[in-house]
């Protein structure tokens, strides 16, 4: 190359951003470099001696990994002459890694060699900076696969899906592949969403601005609802279209968490309405207890006088039977909404059955029968008589009402003895487990009826409380829930079989008891009371009614009873006739002061003196109350009360 072309070359190259070099390869197959800007020396560090005639030491640096490749692209050019553009990376003497970008291109010469013009550009600073933002974009890409409950899915400005992460997945139902290429109106957006979401995307592309967050409902793959809080994010690429984001959390668990708490809020408002109605019922059971007392005293006093036979007898027997089931249904009341233990002892089911299909009978409109069958011998079971008939009488009203209005309505009570496998064999869903063991005798109890029947998901929810299918103020939704909390008490059987224009069967099963002796009926135990001593009573109670009745009974059977209705009165007796009471008896709930109460300051004023607490309804804790004060024993108010105070005197403090 003569100087002057020299100086041109030199010039041309100071305004070119890289380095140019001229290379030519003899017809002999030998290289040389012919000349070199300054800046070739700049980017690999060599001084122009060290490249004068051989490109060998710039091979040498060359990263052995990109070496073959760049072999082949320099041979190939060479052969077809054509332009050569390639890109490498170099290490130099002083440690730096660099990216190169070349581009030449190779004339034949009339000689017969191969002249090769080529500039050569750093590429490093961009390439760092490619390198970053692609590993950036990978951290990113990695960390949004990462997030388990946040589904992403990015979307280009024709909605069609660019990615899709692994909880968009798990929300939606479609995997990366099915998702990917296909537009997100036919993958989770509904048919009535779709004019909106095309607008909203066209003024975010226009705007700018995304689309403001919400609660949205989209779709599953199997065409559920997704219930969904979205967020959306335009990133516009230099250079580049634009790229959209959709950002979802799944609102599911948090609707679940506030249908829970409803749940529970309701739940709570029931437990509200419950311990209201306990409190309610326990004033209610006192009061109406005391007048039942009453009512039922005085018809056995009247039945003593009454002929063996006549109408007067029959009515009497009628009031005892009358006041005896509304005592009942006061008992019922307090057992569902206190939770009280049932009473159990061992029973013939027979005549509890009897008498709630007579009062079935009685109740049921015309054209709706009501009948019974029952083997001949029964095995006696442990459980509440009073409850095993409210029992009975829930679950045959409930059939009465579902025959009402068909043609020829029939209800169906049906007892008989049976194994506990025959009873699990039946059919239907079992509502209760029964607590016995397997190979167990039993009473087998069911009400069938041809009414209406029910749909699986009423029968699912008819033992919840306060869920009827009757009309309004026709049902409170209590019956069968209080059947479901007795039978549970007792670990009995429950099975439910429903056909829809078929009928309903409720099929429930008792475990047998050993009989025991029967507690001595209250008449025997007045009579055998008048053999022994003449007992003294004190009794006390705010209720001119049961006083009179307790004294009456007493004198009936040939003791004496003292009754009072003032505490403190009371006090004053037990003062000068303390010695002489056999028995001092404090009704629990008085206005001036409570049994237990009277109780202690009695036992102050008189050691030693027997004394007894009597109240209409008792329970656990009541007792341990009144035991504590220092009473023997505690009653509940009936019409046998006078045998009972006297029998546990007896027992509890036996006198000569």
């Amino acid at each position: 190359m003569n100087p002057r072309d020299l100086s041109d070359y030199e010039g041309l190259s100071a305004f070119l951003p890289g380095a140019v070099f001229r290379y030519r390869v003899g017809g002999d197959g030998v290289g040389r470099l012919e000349h070199m800007t300054q800046a070739c020396f700049e980017i690999w560090e060599l001084d122009r001696t060290a490249v004068e005639h051989d490109m060998a030491s710039l091979w040498a640096m060359v990263e052995p990994a990109d070496l073959p490749e760049m072999r082949r692209s320099v041979d190939e050019c060479a052969r077809e002459l054509r332009d050569w553009d390639c890109q490498w990376r170099i290490t130099t003497r002083s440690g730096r890694r660099k990216w190169l970008h070349g581009m030449g291109r190779p004339i034949r010469e009339s000689d017969g060699s191969l002249l090769w013009h080529v500039l050569v550009m750093d590429q490093t600073d961009n390439r760092a900076a490619q390198e970053a933002q692609r590993a950036s974009e990978q951290r990113f890409r990695r960390l949004i696969e990462a997030i388990p409950n946040v589904a992403v899915q990015g979307y280009d400005s024709q909605l069609v899906c660019r990615f899709w992460n692994a909880a968009s997945e798990r929300l939606y139902g479609y995997t990366q592949e099915e998702a990917l290429g296909r537009s997100l109106l036919d993958l989770i957006i509904p048919d009535g969403m779709r004019e909106a979401v095309v607008a909203a995307t066209a003024d975010m592309l226009r705007t700018g601005e995304a689309i403001p967050s919400s609660e949205l409902t989209l779709r599953h793959q199997d065409g559920s609802d997704v219930h969904v809080y979205s967020g959306h994010v335009l990133l516009d690429h230099a250079g580049g279209h634009p790229e959209f984001f959709c950002i979802d959390f799944d609102l599911s668990e948090r609707m679940a968490a506030e249908d829970a708490r409803h749940a529970l809020e309701v739940q709570l408002r029931e437990a509200q309405k419950m311990e209201a109605l306990g409190t309610l019922a326990g004033g209610i059971a006192h009061d109406f207890n005391n007048i039942l007392a009453a009512v039922l005293g005085n018809a056995s006093l009247a039945l003593e006088e009454a002929p063996p036979q006549g109408e007067l007898r029959e009515s009497v027997e009628q009031i005892q039977k009358a006041a005896r089931r509304a005592r009942a249904v006061v008992r019922q009341i307090l057992a569902f909404a206190r939770k009280e233990l049932p009473r159990k002892t061992p029973i013939d089911l027979l005549p509890v059955v009897q008498e709630a299909c007579s009062l079935l009978k009685t109740t049921a409109p015309p054209g709706v029968r009501v009948d019974m069958a029952s083997d001949a011998d029964l095995p006696v079971v442990l459980a509440d008589a009073t409850q095993m008939e409210q029992v009975l009488l829930n679950l045959g009203t409930n059939a009465i009402h579902a025959v009402t209005d068909q043609f020829n309505g029939r209800v169906q009570v049906v007892l008989t003895a049976a194994l506990r496998e025959a009873f699990e064999a039946l059919p239907g869903h079992a509502v209760l487990q029964s607590s016995a063991p397997g190979h167990r005798q039993g009473v087998w109890l069911r009400v069938q009826d041809n009414g209406r029947g029910m749909s699986p998901d009423t029968a699912q929810r008819i033992f919840e409380p306060f869920f009827t299918t009757k009309e309004r103020g026709q049902g409170t939704g209590l019956g069968l829930s209080v059947v479901h909390g007795i039978l549970k008490e007792h670990g009995a059987g429950l099975k439910l079989h429903s056909v829809e224009g078929v009928g309903t069967t409720f099929d429930l099963w008792l475990e047998s008891a050993t009989p025991v002796a029967a507690e001595v009926p209250a008449a025997s135990a007045m009579t055998a009371s008048s053999t022994g001593p003449v007992r003294h009573l004190l009794y006390v109670d705010d209720d001119d009614q049961i006083n009179d009745m307790v004294v009456r009974t007493c004198a009936r059977e040939g003791h004496r009873a003292h009754a009072l209705s003032d505490p403190y009165q009371a006090l004053e007796y037990v003062r000068t006739h303390g010695p002489a009471i056999d028995l001092a008896v404090f009704d629990h709930n008085m206005p001036t002061m409570a049994g237990a109460q009277l109780v202690a300051k009695v036992l102050q004023i008189c050691p030693g003196l027997a004394c007894a607490v009597v109240s209409a309804v008792v329970d656990e804790q009541l007792k341990q109350h009144a035991l504590g004060k220092g009473a023997l024993f505690v009653a509940e108010k009936s019409e046998a009360m006078v045998p009972a105070l006297l029998d546990g005197l007896q027992r509890h403090r036996p006198r000569a």
